[in-house]
This record gives structure tokens, C-alpha cells and sequence, in this order.
């Protein structure tokens, strides 16, 4: 092992993120998100390193380093900041000054950069001895949480053994290909697995993962926390004699004794339904058996990881390589693509970006030895990832002769319709999947919008766009509204969001049907600037009434009230620091209303708000912000917005003129007044 490393971070998505990075680098971790129980966990383990993280409260990180340097046993632990806010080389400089060994990384979580800093600052670690290959501890055998759900397992069992409508063995369907196949029919209800006397019961409900009872023994909550040190062997028998005589939850116990933290025991329930469902991917053999029903309303939440994450998740933990080799023979002579399927392609498998870029090369060009040859990933990686895409149906191979699959890949990665309608080999154009999806009426009123639009408007699309924008503009939308996205939350949302992601469907084989009459060419004196959507071409233009079915209208009317709540909506995720919720909720406002400056203005500043350290984010702030003046010449907030971009990108001059402008058209703006004698004052 590299060394233990404690991570100190309330983003839940962040601090998995952290701790994938530090696993594949061979480093233990633990997390705490709350800083009184983070003294308390290095007082139960002292680490080699601490990673803080964003804290609730401003200055709480810097509170902690100092609480950590006041400390004898936390003197000289390497600290590792990490923010998502570019405050600036000063502030990083004295950040590694005060809390020296110390490393300040800011922007976006680059992993690299995280594990090049904790390699420079943990002192290098001697080999540990040799370890005595030991059989894994007992289970505790009076757990009476593990016996009574054992007991209800093996009930269960008898009843799905009876009455079960799907049947089959493991040794021909893969229980990776078996999740893919529920989820693609969004099947609820039970699913037994048994292999000798293991049984294990797998509730589904729309083709997501519920929850995993097993009647292992060794599968109990306490187990799993010994495992990854979060209890000691001591607190666990003190848990267990106190559910003996109180009758209370083991987790319960545990944090009333100060063994566990309220966070890490949330973290350790998932984990528990984790790795008993991990567990299956290693079966070789088997029998399954599914029952269809609705399974009872008892509060749970699918689990955290959608079905494509915990597939890729099951691949690289018990799949060898012979394993996967079984898998990749079956694709070896063929070309890749994405699956045409949008449910199946769009699935949520990863977020890292390397991996993204992966996804999207396949795109129907290149066999497997090429797609393997020329990854940016390691070749590992890279063929786990396959043999996970493929079990998830996320990818197919392209039959056909070979001139005909080189006539539908373009060399602009822009796929051309088919004349005889089979799908084109799909160009993914991955987005980042960070922040949460819509809520209630915001994404009601995307719904609401959609029924009364146009196809083009409903993509965002000019009538003559291309072929290849058309794919773009679709997979860019119906990401963000695919049900992964909508997977926790409640049900009236997520038949919502399903209905925008259905019209969006609608939309795009609208576009891309190869009959539909396309307009002329632009005329060469248009303006370059991209027209908004009401000033798209309405029923009058060639191609505006004849392509325009279905649920779609060829009006852009929607009342102001509705767009001016998206627009609140965006102002609240602001100030709450949800920035990419507000860039969505702006984007949508300036679609819906694209004459409103302060839309394009509050959009830009969302923007790069969201990505402050992005040099791409940053070019589109500006060019919103920009786009607002135009509307707008005298509008002080975009102008506002511009000053503090160029002031936090240490462009002071720039940020004078703005401030300058400002009091031109209203010299009673104090503050304003106030940033330009400072800014002054600092040159």
C-alpha cells in the first residue's frame, strides 16, 4: 500500500471521485464529511495525508489545518486543498506557506495532479513484512440483523422458486448481461440467484437496483466495517452484545458509542448492498429466477450507482483476463459502434473523462484491435471498459460488407442517414454529468415548452442545419433527461423527464428523416451570429410545416411568467452555489426568451462560476456576457459580471474599463466605485 489517506470532503460525488483515484493508486482511504468527526477518526488511525474538500462554512477548511497543525499527533501530516473556486497564486502560496507540508489544488479535480502532489508530500513508505496468508475472520453468529434476514431470504426463496415467470442459468447469461436485460425492459420485481447453498434475492423496480438480501452470514454490516477498518474487531462484539439485549440497529449502536460517524455509517449501508451484489459478478454458474411484481413501498432508493456504473464496477473486480477474452472474441472481427438504442447508449457508466473520450471514439470506424491500439487509457482499462459496454448493451458491432460501413462513417465524424432507414453509426458527444437533474416546476415547464415547439427549436437546431449537428444537439439533450439522471428522484419527476426525453426522440427522427425537404442554402451575407429560436424560420419556410408531426407544434410562444421562473430558479441554484444547475436553468431561459440581456448575462456569469479555472468555460462566459451587450449596450449586470471575470483572471485593466463604464452610465454606483479605487489602488 501507498500509505492511508483521509478525505475530508461534504460532495459526495467529489469525495467518490477522490476516492477512486487514490484506490487505483494503490492507497487505503477513508472519508469523513463533518470536521469534528473527521479529529475523531484520525484519532482512531492517524493517516499519511488528509485531503480537505469543499467544508459548509467559508474558512472551515482553513480552520481544520490550523486544528490539525495545533495537534501533536497531526504536526506534520501533509494537507492537500482541494476547492473548486480559483482564488489565485497568492492564495495558494500562503495556503502552502501556513501549513506547510501542504499542496493547493483549485478548479476541476484533475486526479493526476491530486496523486503527483500526495507523492511529492507523503514521504515514501518502507515495503510492509510479509503478511501470513490468514482465513477471513468469522462471522459474528449472533448478529441478529444477518440471522432474521437469512430466515426471510430462505422464505423468500421457496415462494420465487414457485412461482418465478424467468428462469436460466449463469453459465449462459452473464449476470452482468442479466442486469442489462431487466433494465432495458424496465422489469420490477424480485430476482433470485442461487448457487449451492448461497441465495440471494435482488429487488428491481423500472430496471433499477433496490436493494440485495443475501443469506451469507458473513455479509453483515459489522463484517464490512471491519473489513475496511472502519470499526475495530472490539467495537463490533460491543455492537452486537448491545442488539442481543436492546433490540436496536447495529448502525444505530455504533454511532451512539463513537465508533462511526452518522456519514460513514450511510456510506457503509451502501457499500453492505454492494458488495453483496459484487460478489455475483464472480459466479460463474448458477440459476436465477424472476418474479415480475411491484415490489413493496418501503422508502428505499435505487442504489447509488446506476446498472451501467455497477456493471463496469463488477468487470473490473471478477473478470480475468480469460474471462474477458470469452467476452471480446465475440467482437474481434467486427467494427464498434455505440448502440443506436438512445436508453442503452446514454447510460450513465462512468464520469471520468478519459474514459468519456473512449466512449466516443467508438463509433462504428474501427475494429477492436484498433479501437484497444490507439487508447489513451491503459491497455487494461481499455478492455474492461469493452467487455463492460458490450454487458451493459451499450455497444454493438456494425454488420455489413465493408464499403458500406465506410460510406456511412464520415471522415468529420458526421454520420449521413441512411436512404433505406437503418441508424447511423452514432457520434456520442459525451457531457460532463455533474450536478443534479431539474426539479418540479423547472422541469415541468421544459415539458410544457416542448409540447408547443418545433422539432427544430425542441434541438436548438437552425431548419438547415447538418446532419451531424442534428446528432450533437440530440445526444447533448437527451443526456441530460435520460432516466439515469432521474433515477432518485420522485415519481412524478421521473415520468417527466421521461416525457421530455421521449419528445426529444420524436424530435430528432423528425430531423433525420432522409425524406424530409431540406432548405436552401444560407445566403452568404448572413450574419454570423447564431439566431435564436424566435427568430427561426416559422411555417412559411420550406422545410418549417412539412417535417413538424406528432405532439409538435410550429409555435415559439411561451408565457413570461413560465421562462421568468426558470430564470428565478437559475438565481437560486446560484446563490446556493449549484452552478451547474444554473447554467442549465439560464441556458433554458435564454433559449426560451433570447432578446432578454440580463438571461445571457446571468447565463455567462453561471458559466464560469461553474468551471473558474476551464480556459474553454471561461471563453464561453464572455462570449454570453458579450452577447448581452449586444442586445443590451447599457445593461450593468453584464457588465458587472465582466469586471469580476477579468479581476479573478488577473486582468485588472480590463476589469477598470468595465468598472468605468458602469459609473459613465450611473455614478451613483457606490460599488462599483468602491472595486475601481482599489483596483486602482493595486496597480
Amino acid at each position: 500500500m501507498a500509505g492511508y489517506v483521509l478525505i475530508v470532503e461534504r460532495d459526495p460525488d467529489l469525495q467518490r471521485k477522490i476516492g477512486e483515484a487514490l484506490r487505483d493508486a494503490g492507497y487505503e482511504h477513508g472519508s469523513e464529511a463533518d470536521v469534528a468527526w473527521a479529529h475523531r477518526s484520525i484519532a482512531g488511525r492517524a493517516p499519511d495525508a488528509v485531503i480537505v474538500g469543499e467544508l459548509p462554512a467559508d474558512g472551515a477548511a482553513f480552520r481544520f489545518a490550523e486544528e490539525l497543525r495545533r495537534a501533536p499527533d497531526s504536526r506534520r501530516t501533509p494537507i492537500v486543498f482541494v476547492s473548486g473556486r480559483a482564488r489565485g497564486a497568492s492564495h495558494r502560496a500562503e495556503a502552502r506557506r501556513r501549513y506547510s507540508p501542504a499542496a493547493c489544488l483549485e478548479g476541476a479535480l484533475d486526479p493526476a495532479e491530486l496523486l503527483a502532489a500526495l507523492a511529492t508530500l507523503i514521504a515514501p513508505l518502507l515495503p510492509p513484512p510479509p503478511l501470513l496468508v490468514q482465513s477471513p475472520a468469522p462471522p459474528v453468529a449472533g448478529d441478529p440483523e444477518q440471522q432474521r434476514e437469512r430466515r426471510d431470504v430462505e422464505r423468500r426463496a421457496k415462494r420465487l422458486d414457485a412461482s418465478a415467470e424467468l428462469r436460466g442459468t449463469l453459465r449462459r447469461t452473464s449476470f452482468a448481461h442479466l442486469l442489462q436485460k431487466l433494465y432495458a425492459q424496465r422489469a420490477s420485481g424480485s430476482l433470485l440467484l442461487r448457487r449451492q447453498e448461497t441465495k440471494k434475492i435482488v429487488g428491481f423496480q423500472g430496471g433499477y437496483l433496490l436493494s440485495v438480501r443475501s443469506n451469507v452470514l458473513a455479509e453483515c454490516l459489522g463484517q464490512i466495517l471491519v473489513s475496511q477498518k472502519l470499526i475495530t474487531e472490539q467495537a463490533l462484539a460491543s455492537s452486537v452484545a448491545r442488539m442481543q439485549r436492546e433490540k436496536r440497529r447495529q448502525g444505530e449502536i455504533l454511532v451512539e458509542l463513537g465508533a462511526l460517524s452518522p456519514y460513514n455509517l450511510q456510506r457503509a449501508l451502501v457499500e453492505q448492498i454492494e458488495a453483496k451484489l459484487f460478489e455475483i459478478f464472480s459466479w460463474r454458474d448458477g440459476n436465477f429466477m424472476f418474479k415480475e411484481g411491484t415490489l413493496p413501498a418501503d422508502g428505499s432508493r435505487p442504489l447509488e450507482r446506476s446498472p451501467a456504473a455497477l456493471i463496469l464496477e463488477g468487470v473490473r473486480r471478477f473478470y480475468d483476463s480469460a474471462r474477458q477474452d470469452a467476452v471480446l472474441a465475440s467482437l474481434d472481427n467486427h467494427p464498434l459502434r455505440l448502440s443506436p438504442d438512445p436508453v442503452l447508449r446514454l447510460q450513465e457508466m462512468t464520469s471520468d473523462s478519459s474514459e468519456l473520450g473512449f466512449i466516443r471514439s467508438i463509433n462504428g470506424s474501427a475494429r477492436l484491435p484498433a479501437i484497444l491500439g490507439n487508447a489513451a487509457l491503459s491497455r487494461e482499462k481499455a478492455r474492461s471498459l469493452i467487455v463492460a459496454l458490450h454487458e451493459a448493451g451499450m455497444i454493438e458491432v456494425v454488420e455489413g460488407p465493408p464499403a458500406r460501413r465506410r460510406s456511412l462513417a464520415s471522415s468529420a465524424g458526421h454520420p449521413v442517414t441512411s436512404r433505406s432507414g437503418s441508424p447511423p453509426p452514432v457520434v456520442a458527444r459525451p457531457v460532463s454529468s455533474g450536478g443534479g437533474p431539474y426539479e418540479g416546476v423547472q422541469l415541468s415547464l421544459v415539458a410544457m415548452a416542448l409540447r408547443t415547439q418545433s422539432p427544430f427549436w425542441a434541438l436548438g437546431v437552425e431548419p438547415d442545419a447538418s446532419p451531424g449537428d442534428v446528432d450533437r444537439a440530440y445526444e447533448t439533450l437527451a443526456r441530460r433527461f435520460h432516466a439515469d439522471r432521474y433515477r432518485h428522484a420522485g415519481a412524478d419527476d421521473r415520468r417527466t423527464a421521461r416525457e421530455i426525453f421521449n419528445r426529444l426522440g420524436e424530435a430528432y427522427s423528425i430531423l433525420r428523416d432522409p425524406n424530409r425537404q431540406r432548405p436552401p442554402a444560407a445566403k452568404a451575407d448572413e450574419s454570423a451570429e447564431p439566431r435564436a429560436p424566435s427568430a427561426r424560420r416559422k411555417s412559411s419556410d420550406s422545410s418549417g410545416t412539412s417535417s413538424v408531426s406528432g405532439s409538435f407544434a410550429t409555435g415559439d410562444s411561451l408565457s413570461t411568467t413560465a421562462v421568468r421562473a426558470i430564470y428565478d430558479a437559475g438565481i437560486d441554484h446560484l446563490r446556493s452555489r449549484r452552478h451547474h444547475e444554473a447554467v442549465e436553468a439560464f441556458r433554458q431561459a435564454a433559449r426560451l426568451s433570447p432578446g432578454q440581456a440580463d438571461f445571457r448575462a446571468a447565463l455567462g456569469w453561471a458559466l464560469f462560476r461553474e468551471a473558474p479555472a476551464d480556459a474553454r468555460a471561461g471563453r464561453a462566459a464572455l462570449a454570453e456576457l458579450r452577447r448581452a451587450l449586444q442586445i443590451d449596450g447599457r445593461n450593468r449586470q453584464a457588465m458587472q459580471y465582466l469586471a469580476q471575470i477579468y479581476e479573478q483572471t488577473a486582468q485588472p485593466d480590463l476589469a477598470i474599463k468595465e468598472l468605468e463604464k458602469i459609473l459613465a452610465l450611473d455614478p451613483s454606483a457606490n460599488e462599483a466605485a468602491d472595486e475601481l479605487r482599489r483596483l486602482r489602488d493595486e496597480r
